[in-house]
């Protein structure tokens, strides 16, 4: 090769490099076809004994009360179990002192009283008080305000799936730690946390709604629709789909690069049951996809 082509050949490289860091590569069209529905999924590798992965929803819902039967035989036969986040009595305290101003910032500052007179309400059948409110930063409100469309009336899949673990003394890990947890809603541009916290409280009843559908979709076992509505609420609401989309980069696409990578100790070892949010199963950009990179088969169970 002369010269001239390898510095062709350099130059494509780190291009390619480049764009892949960015997260601008196109996956194939027919890894995205293969991931769009389906929760629980057996995955494998030469030489190794399979382990399953299972797509959870963050909600306490008395519809999720009962893990599936084909979710509760993967667990039944299995010799660990890997969380998303385990939730300790420290994880908890360090999440709320996170989500709290620690200078002399309040919310009604930030957000402007209009809009801090329509958290404290929608806070308030919570038990938050107008004065804690007002000390926290616009995502510990949002995901404040996001529970309320939820209530909670059963446990939710990862703490049945724990609390199964803990009866039968299996190992438990979790994939990511506190602080990577708050560093993901923490380091949001303030600008983003304004205009998403803004928007949720305008549209209290749209975002109730879809909440409802996504749980239906849940159900219904259909990823792509779950992504389908994300896409469709944002198309109807364009003046937040550039901080929407800060947020899914953060949330879903950035976290399931990390996920697929960690959960691999467990499937090493096989005979895991791995339990994350369902949304990063999807499509070419989900763990699933991510782990057939890495020479693993993925077969839908359930």
């Amino acid at each position: 090769m002369t010269p001239r082509r390898k510095d062709r050949a350099l130059d494509a490289r780190r291009r390619a490099l480049l764009l892949a860091a960015a997260g601008l590569v196109a996956f194939p069209a027919a890894a995205a076809q293969r991931y769009t529905r389906g929760l629980l999924w057996r995955v494998k590798k030469a030489g190794v004994a399979p382990s399953h992965v299972f797509g959870t929803l963050h909600a306490a819902d008395a519809r999720l009360a009962e893990l599936p039967a084909p979710v509760r035989k993967a667990f039944d036969a299995s010799r660990a179990l890997m969380l998303e986040y385990l939730a300790d009595d420290y994880g908890r305290q360090r999440f709320l002192e996170a989500a709290i101003f620690l200078d002399r910032s309040t919310l009604e500052e930030t957000i402007g009283t209009e809009d801090f007179e329509l958290a404290c309400e929608s806070l308030r059948p919570a038990g938050l008080t107008r004065e804690f409110v007002n000390k926290m930063k616009p995502w510990g409100v949002l995901l404040n305000l996001r529970s309320s469309w939820q209530p909670a009336a059963a446990a939710t899949p990862d703490a049945q799936l724990h609390a199964l673990a803990l009866g039968r003394r299996l190992p438990v890990s979790q994939i990511e730690e506190i602080e990577e947890q708050v560093f993901t809603f923490d380091e949001l541009p303030m600008a983003s946390q304004v205009a998403l916290l803004r928007h949720g409280l305008a549209h209290r009843a749209a975002l109730a709604a879809l909440a409802e559908q996504t749980l239906e979709a849940y159900l219904a076992r259909d990823l792509q629709a779950i992504w389908r509505m994300q896409e469709e609420f944002m198309h109807r609401h364009p003046e937040i789909a550039a901080h929407h989309a800060v947020l899914m980069k953060r949330v879903v696409f950035d976290r399931s690069v990390v996920m697929a990578y960690r959960m691999q100790r467990e499937l090493r070892r096989g005979r895991a049951v791995v339990a994350l949010g369902a949304l990063h199963l999807y499509g070419a950009r989900g763990v699933l996809a991510l782990l057939a990179q890495d020479g693993y088969a993925a077969e839908r169970l359930y």
